[in-house]
This record gives structure tokens, C-alpha cells and sequence, in this order.
């Protein structure tokens, strides 16, 4: 009969580890990334003054006529910080076999937590139809998953023209869910537009899809988060949903750039720094927090078009 002094502790970790974790992150990709001193701040953008049309003529001895060509604005940001705190006890040390490392996973599941809330967030905003007002929504036989009716080359190139039509610009990015690249990769409108054929179980590529979209890059929104309510059975739901969003996103920031966007960032300061450091209560434990500062910065609204519920 086993007693307390011959019973064996039941370890933690004593196979595999065995989780869910999140791929297909995009949030840092979505706006390009400007660094700031201050917690907050502004950032100018120019007006379209330049863009009017200016009688130049000057004729003879005439002066040229004096314009105020140059306008400004600013947008006011405020870098939010970011933290999760766990503790590793002198417990947890004892029941964690090798290879596997107490601190090692409970900073990474810190740090992943941190990410899927920045994720969660930009997702929201970019899906929001009261922040982006330029939008289609879709229902029936317009989505994208029925091949026999709907018009995803239609709906793009009106996404498209919108946008060039409010900000001077066609999108460069585009932005779904894997739920709609896996219904647009088998569409055969979209098939038959890029090869000019479609041949049974033919999938598009990533680049053909760009293609099709006529954009420079196409980010796939792939990771899941855990919906259930704390106690309940989980559930693994998609952060960025059915919706598809094209804007004008360049790679880095210029100076008289159009961009949606700007991901507003501390100098100095890493995405999800991870410190420890010792605690007391309970005795030999290790304290582990992992921060993040950002501000999501949406700046011009006019550069995004939203199609929302683009598959069912």
C-alpha cells in the first residue's frame, strides 16, 4: 500500500508540452513603426494644399503670386504600457523535468499574452465599421466562399478606387484572416483571372493572390485566441475574423508619406521585455514580468477599405 514516504510527485512536464501556440502574428506589420522619446507627443502630417490647382502665370514685369502652399496638421499619440506579471514557485522548479525550464515557460506565455492582446486590438479597430467608415459589408451570395455568384475582383477594384480617390493613392496592403485567404486562394474568378484557366483542386500562391488584390503584400492574420470565459471549456477563436482590409501602409515612415497608420513605439525599448527577479513570499520563488509600450496610431482613415464578412 503506497504511504507518504515511498509516493512519487506527479510532475508537471514529464512528456511533451502540450499548447496551443499562436502563429501568424501581423500586428507589428501592419503600420509602419515610428519610435518616440516622450510617452506622448504628436506627429505632423501635410494637408492636400499642394495639391490645388494655382494660376502661375506671371507675365512681364509681374511678381509671382505669393500662396500658402504648405499646410499642417498633427495627430496627438500616447504610448500605453503593457504588463503581465506571473510567479514561479519553488514548486514549480521541482516539478519541471529537463529539458524543460520553469522561467523560460512562464515568460513565454507572458510575453505571448502580451501579443495577443496587441493583436486583438488592431484587429478590432481595423473591423470597426464606426472607425472605418469606408466599407462594404457582405451577406448571401456576395461572400466570397460562394464560387458560383460572388464577385471578389469586382469588390476589390472598388475597394481600390475608393481609396485612390480619398487620399491620391492605391493600397498596397491587404490584410485577412486565413479563413478568407482560403476561400479567395480557390476562387475560380480569381483563378481563371491570374492563370486564364482553372484546373480542378488548383490553389492560387501568396503572391498570385498579392496579384489578384493588386497589392504590394498580403498579411495573413492567422492566430487564434481563447474566447471561453475563465472556468469554462476553451474555445479557440480567429483574431482578425472574415473581414478583408486594404490601405496604403508603406514599409517604413518618410516624411510626407500617406499611411493609415503609424505602430508609435518607445526608443530604447524592446516588444515584450521580459525581467525577474526574487521573491520571498512564497520562499525561493522567482517574480517574472514582461511589459510592452505602444500606441496603435490611426492617423488617416481614408487610406483603409474595409469588407466586412467577406466569407461566411
Amino acid at each position: 500500500m503506497p504511504t507518504q514516504m515511498n509516493a512519487q510527485i506527479d510532475k508537471l512536464l514529464s512528456g511533451v508540452l502540450q499548447a496551443y501556440m499562436p502563429v501568424g502574428m501581423i500586428s507589428e506589420r501592419v503600420f509602419p513603426e515610428v519610435q518616440a522619446k516622450q510617452y506622448s507627443g504628436k506627429l505632423g502630417k501635410l494637408t492636400n494644399s499642394h495639391l490645388r490647382i494655382q494660376n502661375t502665370i506671371m507675365g512681364g514685369k509681374g511678381a509671382a503670386r505669393r500662396i500658402d502652399v504648405v499646410t499642417r496638421s498633427t495627430d496627438s499619440f500616447e504610448i500605453e504600457s503593457h504588463g503581465l506579471e506571473g510567479l514561479v514557485t519553488d514548486r514549480d522548479y521541482r516539478n519541471f523535468d529537463e529539458p524543460f525550464d520553469a522561467e523560460k515557460e512562464e515568460s513565454m506565455a507572458l510575453a505571448l499574452a502580451l501579443w495577443i492582446g496587441k493583436e486583438k486590438s488592431i484587429a478590432d479597430t481595423l473591423s470597426n465599421t464606426s472607425i472605418i467608415t469606408q466599407y462594404q459589408t457582405l451577406s448571401g451570395i456576395a461572400q466570397f466562399n460562394d464560387y458560383a455568384n460572388s464577385d471578389p475582383l469586382g469588390k476589390f477594384k472598388t475597394a481600390q478606387q475608393t481609396i485612390e480617390d480619398a487620399v491620391g493613392l492605391k493600397p498596397n496592403k491587404a490584410i485577412m484572416s486565413s479563413a478568407v485567404r482560403r476561400a479567395l486562394v480557390y476562387h475560380p474568378a480569381i483563378l481563371e483571372f491570374v492563370r486564364g484557366k482553372v484546373q480542378p483542386g488548383a490553389r492560387l500562391t501568396d503572391a498570385e493572390l498579392a496579384d489578384a488584390l493588386d497589392v504590394q503584400e498580403v498579411l495573413i492574420g492567422a492566430a487564434k485566441y481563447n474566447s471561453a470565459v475563465l472556468g469554462q471549456t476553451d474555445t479557440l477563436a480567429s483574431i482578425w475574423a472574415k473581414d478583408l482590409i486594404f490601405m496604403v501602409s508603406p514599409d517604413k515612415p518618410e516624411v510626407g508619406q500617406v499611411s493609415a497608420g503609424y505602430r508609435v513605439t518607445l526608443q530604447g525599448k524592446q516588444p515584450r521585455e521580459v525581467r525577474k527577479w526574487q521573491q520571498n513570499n512564497p520562499p525561493d520563488s522567482t517574480a517574472i514580468l514582461a511589459t510592452d509600450h505602444y500606441d496603435y496610431l490611426l492617423s488617416n482613415a481614408s487610406a483603409c477599405y474595409l469588407i466586412k464578412n467577406a466569407v461566411a
